[in-house]
């Protein structure tokens, strides 16, 4: 049938997303700072184009709590919350510790196979203080794993929940400590995996994103206080 021309809904929504997601990324790198302004006017005159879709872009990053709209004063990049943080990682700890405990029984040797190699890639990446990196390297060995269970309701959790702590994971990765907790956290959880013991599998992995929460709660009580 003949594709009818692209019309003005599709295009803001393309615009929307391309302004969405410089955002989400500048802000996850800390590249705008808590307290930063952003003002529609001036983003829509950088991304070259109307201030629709910048507005649609904003109001999908207020809704993940990454900035804060005061209306009539100010849009700001929010702080991060210290009370955010155990919102989102007791829950993620919960529906991530469940996915490995079923993958644990059901994981292919060529998806095991798959997760030593993101795992020697995690682990290079880490001593060699490279956090983008290890962050992709981190991200792919959970999604593996989530993936494998085949369960869409703990895939779309799991990924609406690790959203909102992206930021949380960048600073963190900056720190060699924590890269190094992470690495070993890892291995155990993938040694249970390859020895199918679904038990200790579930529960390493709960343990690991409940060890983060703590270790970023402290963070955040150092650099101040609901700031990191």
């Amino acid at each position: 049938m003949p594709i009818p021309k692209k019309d003005s809904a599709l295009q803001r929504k393309s615009a929307k997303d391309l302004v969405y997601e410089t955002l989400c990324d500048w802000i996850m790198r800390g590249e705008m700072m808590p307290g930063e302004k952003l003002l529609d006017t001036e983003l829509a005159a950088y991304f070259n184009v109307s201030r629709t879709p910048v507005r649609e872009a904003l109001q999908m990053l207020e809704a993940q709590k990454l900035i804060k709209v005061t209306p009539g004063r100010a849009t700001t990049v929010a702080d991060v919350d210290k009370n955010d943080i155990e919102k989102c990682y007791r829950p993620l700890a919960e529906i991530q510790g469940l996915a490995a405990r079923q993958a644990a029984l059901i994981l292919t040797e060529t998806q095991l196979a798959e997760l030593e190699q993101i795992q020697k890639e995690f682990s290079e990446a880490c001593d060699a203080n490279q956090a983008e990196r290890a962050i992709l390297c981190d991200n792919a060995f959970h999604e593996l794993i989530v993936k494998a269970v085949g369960n869409e309701y703990i895939m779309e959790f799991s990924h609406m929940l690790l959203l909102h702590i992206q930021r949380i994971k960048y600073h963190y990765f900056h720190k060699n400590t924590m890269r190094k907790e992470s690495v070993q956290h890892h291995r155990d959880i993938l040694d249970a995996l390859s020895g199918k013991d679904a038990d200790r599998a579930g529960e390493l992995m709960r343990g690991h994103w409940l060890h983060v929460m703590e270790r970023c709660i402290r963070e955040v009580d150092v650099a101040g206080e609901h700031t990191i």
